[in-house]
C-alpha cells in the first residue's frame, strides 16, 4: 500500500472525530397524575432537555425500549405497578439497568428507603418537592450522561482508528520498511489516545468539582435568606412557618455535605499517584487525633495491632481508616463503640481490617453500600452515602479490594487489602 492510501486512511480517521458539544439528552418523568407531570416538567424546563413522560410504569417500560434517558424521575405510589416494581424491571433490562433514578414519594420511613435502594434507586426526593433541590440534582445526572456519551463518542473515534490501522499492517504483510513506518504511526496513535482518555478524565474531574464548587453559591444564598426571614419576622411567624424553615435550612445543610463528599469523590479520579512507602501507625494516630471529639462523646474505645508500613498515600490511606472508623462510631449499638484495627499479612497483600460492636449490617446489602449515595439508615443517622463508594475507589486504586462482613445486630468488619 502506498502513500495514497495511507493518505485515505487518515482521512477516514479524521472524519470519525466526534463533535465536542453533546446535544441534549432525555429525562423520563413517570407519574399517574397528570397534574403532577406538569409540575415536574415546569420546574425542569429550565435545564433545557427533552423532557419525556410516562403515564404507568407500564408505558415508562415502553419508551426505554428504544431511548436512553440521563435520569429517570419515578413516582412510588402508582396503580397496578408501582414505583418500586417498575424500578426492579428498569433494572432486569441492559440497556436501562445504569439509568440513575430518583423515586418521588411522601413517605420518609425506613421500610420505603430499603425497598427503593434495594430496587436501584440512587436517591429519593420527597413531596412537597423543593425546585430548586430537584433542578440541582437532576442537572447533575444530565450533566454527567452528557460527558458519558463524550467519552464513548472518543472511544468510538479511537477504535475505528485503530481498526483502520490493524487493516494497513495486515495489507502490507512482510514488507518491512511499511511494517516499520506504521509501527511507528500505531505507536503515535497509542500515544494520543493515552492523551486524549487522560485529558477526557481530566474533563469529567474538573466537571464534577465545578458541579460541586458553583452549587454551593445558591445554597448559601437560600440559607442565609431563610435565616434573615427568621430573626426578622419571628414574632410573627407561627410554628408551622418555623418548622417549615427550619427543614429549609436542613434540607441546605445536607446538600452542601453532599457537595463536599462529591467533590472528595472527584479527587479521586486523578490519574497521577504520588505513593510512597507509608507508615499505617502514623495514619493511624493522625486519624484517632481527628476524630478526638467523636470518640470522646461517644465513649469509643479504639485499639490496634501493630500496623505495616504500606506503598501507599499518606493522605488516602487516612481518608479509608477515618471513614471506616467514624461509620464504626456513628453506627453503634446501645454500648459504647470497641473498635480494633488489624492487620494480617498474606503472601501478595497486607489484609486491613476494622471491626466494631455496633448495629452491623444485613448480608443483602452488603455489595450495595459500596454504590455511590447508597445508603440504608435514611435521615436516622448523618451523611451522604460517598463516603463507602470514596473508600472503596482508593482502595481499588491500590490496586486492592475492600469487602464486609457483618449481620444484624452483631457488629460489623470491613476488610481491604494494599498489594506490597
Amino acid at each position: 500500500m502506498g502513500n495514497r492510501d495511507l493518505s485515505r486512511m487518515r482521512s477516514a480517521a479524521t472524519a470519525t472525530d466526534p463533535a465536542i458539544a453533546p446535544g441534549k439528552v432525555k429525562i423520563l418523568l413517570v407519574d399517574d397524575r397528570p397534574a403532577n407531570l406538569l409540575a415536574l416538567e415546569t420546574i425542569l424546563d429550565d435545564l433545557g432537555q427533552d423532557i419525556v413522560k410516562a403515564n404507568s410504569g407500564t408505558e415508562a417500560l415502553r419508551y426505554l425500549l428504544n431511548d436512553d434517558f440521563a435520569v429517570i424521575l419515578l413516582d412510588v405510589n402508582m396503580p397496578e405497578m408501582d414505583g418500586f416494581e417498575t424500578a426492579t424491571l428498569i433494572r432486569d433490562r441492559e440497556r436501562s439497568r445504569h439509568t440513575p433514578i430518583l423515586f418521588i414519594t411522601a413517605h420518609k420511613d425506613d421500610e420505603h428507603q430499603f425497598r427503593g435502594y434495594y430496587a436501584g434507586a440512587v436517591d429519593f426526593l420527597y413531596k412537597p418537592i423543593n425546585p430548586e433541590v430537584l433542578r440541582s440534582k437532576v442537572s447533575v445526572f444530565v450533566d454527567l450522561c452528557r460527558k458519558t456519551d463524550l467519552l464513548k463518542r472518543h472511544s468510538t473515534a479511537l477504535e475505528a482508528r485503530n481498526e483502520e490501522l490493524e487493516r494497513t499492517v495486515r495489507d502490507l504483510g512482510k514488507a518491512e520498511a511499511a511494517v516499520s513506518r506504521l509501527n511507528a504511526e500505531l505507536e503515535q496513535r497509542v500515544r494520543e489516545r493515552t492523551a486524549e482518555l487522560t485529558r477526557a478524565n481530566e474533563e469529567l474531574r474538573q466537571f464534577a468539582y465545578a458541579a460541586s464548587h458553583d452549587l454551593r453559591e445558591p445554597l448559601r444564598t437560600i440559607a442565609s435568606y431563610t435565616q434573615l426571614l427568621n430573626r426578622r419576622y419571628a414574632g410573627q411567624l407561627d410554628g408551622d412557618a418555623q418548622e417549615f424553615m427550619k427543614y429549609i435550612i436542613e434540607s441546605v445543610q445536607r446538600m452542601d455535605l453532599l457537595l463536599n463528599d462529591l467533590l472528595a469523590y472527584s479527587h479521586q479520579l486523578k490519574a497521577q499517584e504520588s505513593f510512597t512507602n507509608v507508615s499505617a501507625e502514623a495514619v493511624l494516630a493522625g486519624v484517632l487525633m481527628n476524630l478526638d471529639d467523636a470518640i470522646r462523646k461517644s465513649g469509643a474505645t479504639v485499639t490496634h495491632d501493630p500496623l505495616p508500613d504500606v506503598y501507599s498515600d499518606f493522605v488516602q490511606l487516612g481518608q479509608v481508616l477515618q471513614n471506616l472508623i467514624g461509620n464504626s462510631i456513628k453506627y453503634r449499638g446501645e454500648e459504647p463503640p470497641r473498635i480494633h484495627v488489624g492487620a494480617e499479612e498474606t503472601e501478595d497483600d497486607w489484609v486491613f481490617s476494622v471491626a466494631d460492636n455496633g448495629i452491623g449490617i444485613d448480608p443483602r446489602y452488603h455489595d450495595q453500600i459500596f454504590g455511590i449515595f447508597k445508603r440504608l439508615h435514611g435521615r436516622d443517622f448523618p451523611g451522604t452515602g460517598i463516603g463507602l463508594a470514596l473508600v472503596k475507589r482508593i482502595v481499588e486504586r491500590h490496586g486492592g479490594r475492600i469487602w464486609v462482613e457483618s449481620e444484624l445486630g452483631k457488629g460489623a468488619t470491613f476488610k481491604f487489602t494494599i498489594p506490597k
